[in-house]
């Protein structure tokens, strides 16, 4: 492959059976941590939330909008919700190394946020802060909403507060729990968490005679190999999340007990599987990292610290459970003391965190690379010295690091240099009702001077936007995957470059045949020939479609004195509803349905003449089929009448199921008001509020629809934007009652 260097790539097997099933549990076979093995390699998805990222950060981007186009409606409302997601590191990675390189160069953590809240406070108005920093995870708070709606956070709102301290948690995160996954501050070599060195020096001057006094082998230890002993466990346990953090009190305290974090409405929620913060601790077993253990055939981390760091000294020194005990008595005690370690005793254990004001933050970070694995690790240029020739920190392994110029980092030169611009993606489908649809393209072309902080800058397509909808000016766009065919990908792609002639248009290959073959060919898709859409006429569903259509044209054009005058189509379906029972053949669909048994055979005999001038005749079989759809009678399932009297019956008595509920529900309020007002009385009465007001929301949404959507959606007319009717799912969804 051209590659000086290769990759030692070990494939375990992590797929154990439990019960029935085989289920993979992602331990490590190296240090055994739990969940901690993660794929190899980038999906489609993660690559374009790149591509956006590097698109909206350019400062010679001045039109810093975007559409991108998916296959189908799951695809496109996926994407949206995942580039919001991916997206938001990116871009608080540039605020925050831009706030380091401004006047945080040096700080502890501990005036980290206040820097940054201060940095960017003075920049930004308070409306664009919040939509700017406010994690994708927070945006369903009610005041959030509240914000959007109508420009103003309401009264005694707590919403900055709570992103603020969600910010804390995030540059802790960015520097310690996160700091080695992905495209880093920490791995691009921008900024990274180190030690004081004023108090590491202290705590190493003040440990260093005990240890030679107490512990024979080390009588000789000098001060330079102790810190740098010391130092690897500070960046162990950083970069494991081990960082005191006073939201993270209630989950050191319950062993990692993921339920008490996710209390906290700003804090990211972590599953019961997550990868999670990990403290230093006594205890054995659990989400932690243990410091020493008994077994005779299992060491820790820890105790092989020891023997990498001190084997000259003694060899296999940190074997000997009661030297190690001795040691990391002496050095966590005074740790402790200095400052450096937080230490919290639960029930019978010790559980050990970084205090975050003995962490600093350096702008100027280098590069270290075990000579034995290739394991890399990033260190503050006030700490480079220790790190020659230092002890790899990979588990089992016994090489050494040395110094690696890694050269100009991309990465590095845009989180200094590039915009904060917050990505705000929407899904743009055929599903969207009128109104949404409208708002959403408004929002998205509204000019600079109009635009609101949150407006989309980012839709997410489907083929829909394909096909003459006005979205303004745009320079760039993507393709999510090859189109079907040329005519789309030409459709596409005409969306943009219609300000100046200029566009960047990027289109990613899956992994599939269709995708691959034009990434190997890509000319056979950019002057390939374009074929005229066809359709198939012999196909049931479309001449279903198509005669109702026929006859809805021919109803509403006829001859105002005749029969069947009044001809209008209520604009709701509620109205619909109400009107099918008792049967009125002046209103509709009565009179509609009437119209078409009375003039059934003229209809069909109009409609079948429109073929006669064209080069495709309609099968026998078809005819056939057509007719039986145009005379069956009411009880036939195949025929038209059925078909609309059917799907309008089953939406009403849907509606009615509801209003049952919510005449229930009012009985159950009623009798709850007048009932004993115990200590769930007002919970219990909120719910039954809630789920009231839900379904009285589903009753008009129902009643609401549009009339014309119904029969699309039955497949009783044609739509060529989205021609499969779409799954409803009928929820109830809310909010917790916030606390204050």
């Amino acid at each position: 492959c051209e590659h000086e260097e290769l990759i030692l790539v070990y494939m375990p097997e992590v797929r154990v059976r439990k019960g029935k099933r085989e289920i993979s549990i992602n331990r490590c076979p190296d240090c055994d941590s739990p969940n901690s093995l993660t794929l190899l390699g980038s999906r489609a998805a993660s690559l374009i939330s790149v591509m956006i990222v590097q698109l909206y950060s350019s400062g010679y981007n001045d039109d810093k909008k975007l559409l991108t186009f998916s296959d189908n409606v799951q695809d496109a409302a996926h994407t949206a919700g995942f580039f919001n997601g991916r997206t938001f590191r990116f871009n608080f990675r540039t605020a925050l190394q831009k706030m380091v390189l401004n006047v945080g160069d040096g700080k502890n953590f501990t005036e980290l946020t206040a820097l940054f809240i201060d940095f960017w406070s003075r920049k930004l108005d308070q409306n664009r802060y919040i939509a700017t920093f406010i994690a994708p995870d927070m945006e369903w708070l009610k005041d959030y909403d509240v914000l959007k709606n109508n420009g103003n956070l309401p009264e005694k709102s707590s919403l900055l507060h709570n992103i603020n301290k969600r910010i804390g948690w995030e540059i802790i995160s960015e520097y310690g729990f996160r700091a080695r996954i992905g495209r880093t501050l920490e791995k691009t070599g921008s900024s990274i968490g180190y030690p004081d060195p004023v108090k590491l020096a202290e705590a190493a001057g003040q440990m260093l005679e005990p240890l030679q006094n107490e512990i024979s082998p080390l009588r000789k230890l000098d001060l330079k190999t102790l810190i740098q002993f010391l130092l690897g466990i500070i960046i162990h346990l950083k970069n494991k999340g081990g960082i005191y953090f006073p939201a993270l009190n209630s989950f050191i305290e319950s062993y990692g007990s993921t339920f008490v974090i996710n209390q906290n409405i700003w804090m990211p929620n972590f599953g019961p599987k997550s990868r999670t913060p990990s403290f230093l601790t006594t205890k054995k077993g659990g989400r932690f990292d243990q410091l020493l253990s008994t077994a005779a055939t299992r060491t820790t981390w820890y105790q092989e610290w020891i023997d990498k760091c001190f084997f000259d000294f003694f060899p296999d020194i940190g074997t000997v459970f009661e030297v190690s005990k001795t040691l990391y008595t002496i050095v966590l005690k005074i740790f402790t003391a200095k400052g450096i370690l937080k230490e919290k005793s639960v029930r019978n254990d010790l559980i050990w965190g970084i205090c975050p004001e003995a962490l600093k933050v350096s702008s100027k970070v280098s590069q270290f690379k075990c000579r034995l694995c290739g394991h890399n690790i990033s260190v503050a240029e006030e700490e480079k010295e220790y790190f020659i020739n230092s002890p790899c920190q990979r588990f089992h392994c016994y090489g050494r690091y040395e110094f690696y110029e890694k050269g100009m980092d991309y990465y590095k030169n845009l989180y200094a240099a590039g915009d904060v611009e917050r990505i705000f993606a929407k899904e743009h489908t055929g599903l969207l009702n009128r109104d949404e649809r409208e708002q959403l393209e408004n929002q998205f072309k509204a000019d600079d001077d109009m635009k609101k902080p949150w407006y989309p800058n980012l839709l997410s397509c489907t083929p829909t936007l394909e096909m003459g909808i006005d979205i303004g000016n745009l320079s760039s766009l993507i393709l999510c995957s090859v189109p079907p065919a040329q005519a789309n990908y030409l459709q596409r792609i005409g969306r943009s470059g219609r300000r100046d002639g200029n566009a960047l248009n990027l289109t990613v290959a899956n992994a599939r045949p269709h995708d691959l073959f034009f990434f190997a060919e890509p000319e056979e898709m950019l002057a390939g020939h374009i074929d005229a859409p066809g359709i198939f006429l012999d196909a049931s569903a479309v001449l279903e479609r198509q005669f109702t259509a026929f006859c809805f044209d021919k109803w509403v054009a006829m001859d105002l004195n005749a029969p069947f005058l009044i001809k209008q189509v209520p604009k709701k379906l509620g109205q619909v509803l109400n009107n099918l029972e008792p049967v009125d053949k002046q209103k509709f669909p009565h009179c509609f349905i009437h119209f078409i048994e009375t003039n059934q055979t003229d209809l069909f005999d109009q409609f079948l003449d429109l073929f006669k001038d064209n080069t495709f005749t309609l099968s026998a079989e078809s005819i056939n089929h057509l007719k039986m759809f145009v005379t069956g009678d009411s009880t036939w399932q195949g025929s038209l009448h059925y078909h609309m009297m059917n799907g309008l019956h089953n939406t009403r008595i849907e509606r009615e199921a509801l209003r049952k509920k919510v005449r229930i529900l009012n009985s159950k309020i009623r009798k709850k008001k007048k009932g004993p007002k115990d200590k769930n009385y007002q919970q219990e009465l909120r719910e039954l509020r809630i789920e009231k007001s839900a379904i009285q929301g589903l009753v008009k949404s129902i009643s609401d629809r549009e009339t014309f959507n119904f029969f699309t959606d039955e497949g009783l007319l044609p739509n060529y934007a989205f021609p499969e009717a779409g799954v409803m799912l009928n929820s109830l969804i809310y909010r917790k009652k916030q606390e204050i």
